[in-house]
């Protein structure tokens, strides 16, 4: 079952839309308002309600588009029909700019219009079903390992948990976090993907991910502050909205960046992992983080507090870390520089070189306590129009 808005001054056409759509054998509700596309804000309650939004409108023009962008900017699941005369190719880019996903040119073919209408069933159940788990990982300082944290614990999850995870690497400054998985160069990165966000599917998630584990796929960073400026918080979210159904688990390292890119991902997460070690001004700048996390509206319990390098004979104790956080740390992780500082100059997880070492384990069981293992694994079955042979060469496809 779809919910349809159908906005039109068209007695005629709503008859006849609504004539189709019930010839179309989809399971529907519709609801109709008389409105032309460049009144759309006021119907902005009830457009949020919509899983279909059917604008037609045989008046359209440029700036009746950016009422359609305006309106349906805040909906990410919702899917946009225009129904309008023939639209030139400078008019076809502006709609699809504006968030329009589907244009139909009067008279309505019903065959073309049927399999829309099935496009969007199907997206609705696909949006139905247990959305992946998300998990951000940030400090307040540099130098606490969080990267080296975030991306064993992503291997980890894929290759000892058998989980599907998606890595995102969110740093704004020199992004490095494919470095600790692989010692070969993203053919793409994250902002190549929004560079391309109209034209966002599966084929160009595909040509943009580096698959470094049949379970591990990686978005990498842009490697360049200004570039990675460049992001916005709807690409983000756009992106999300198309794959995060199809793994256990995505994983974003923000590192110390707190901006609208990465308040989008900490609004997504379940979890937000935060490293620090046992100095003053690590708990200063932790203390200051999470009061910011308070005034963002995230509860308490959202935050596990990771305390790296643990030295238990340190002079700042756990207990003048929970005092100063007013938290108790959720995991300890141990100083294994030795360990680290091999996984990290071969370019290859710790398992891979270090399985038995301290800080390997000890991520093994942060693993299990972010991820318990009575969550088991349920491998989908759409999951797999993610999946590419081992070894196959990706290459980002040519803009159309």
């Amino acid at each position: 079952m779809i919910d349809i808005l159908l906005l039109s001054s068209s007695e005629d056409r709503v008859r006849a839309i609504g004539a189709l759509l019930g010839d179309s054998g989809i399971g529907h509700s519709l609801r109709t308002e008389s409105a032309a596309a460049s009144q759309l804000v006021r119907h902005a309650a009830l457009i949020k309600k919509a899983d279909l939004l059917i604008v037609e409108d045989a008046t359209l023009g440029l700036a009746d588009l950016a009422a359609i962008e305006e309106a349906i900017a805040h909906t990410p699941n919702l899917t946009c029909m225009l129904v309008a005369p023939a639209l030139s190719t400078d008019m076809l880019m502006a709609a699809m700019r504006a968030g329009v996903r589907h244009v139909l040119t009067w008279p309505v073919d019903p065959h073309e219009f049927a399999r829309e209408l099935s496009h969007v069933a199907g997206k609705k159940t696909a949006n139905a079903r247990r959305a992946g788990r998300v998990t951000s990982f940030a400090s307040a300082r540099g130098g606490c390992g969080t990267t080296l944290i975030a991306a064993n614990l992503a291997h980890t999850l894929a290759t000892v948990h058998d989980k599907r995870v998606l890595f995102i690497d969110l740093h704004q400054q020199f992004a490095d976090a494919s470095l600790l998985l692989s010692d070969k160069r993203p053919t793409a990165t994250l902002n190549d993907l929004c560079a391309q966000i109209d034209r966002l599917d599966v084929s160009l998630f595909e040509a943009c991910v580096a698959r470094v584990h049949p379970n591990l796929d990686l978005l990498a960073g842009a490697g360049d502050p200004v570039k990675a400026g460049e992001l916005r918080p709807a690409h983000l979210q756009r992106v999300l909205t198309l794959v995060r159904d199809h793994y256990d688990t995505v994983i974003f390292d923000i590192g110390q960046s707190i901006n609208p890119v990465s308040i989008q991902a900490l609004d997504q997460s379940e979890a937000i992992c935060v490293a620090l070690m046992q100095t003053i001004p690590h708990l200063h700048a932790t203390r200051c983080m999470l009061d910011l996390f308070g005034q963002l509206g995230y509860p308490a319990g959202k935050t596990r507090l990771l305390v790296n390098h643990y030295d238990k004979r340190g002079q700042i104790g756990l207990d003048a870390v929970e005092q100063a956080l007013g938290a108790k740390p959720f995991h300890l992780l141990p100083h294994d520089a030795k360990s680290a500082r091999q996984a990290v100059n071969q370019g290859v997880p710790l398992l891979a070189v270090a399985k038995n070492a301290a800080l390997t384990k000890s991520l093994g069981t942060l693993a299990t306590l972010l991820w318990p293992r009575q969550d088991a694994p349920k491998r989908r079955g759409l999951g797999r129009l993610f999946a590419s042979k081992p070894g196959a060469t990706q290459q980002l496809k040519p803009s159309h």
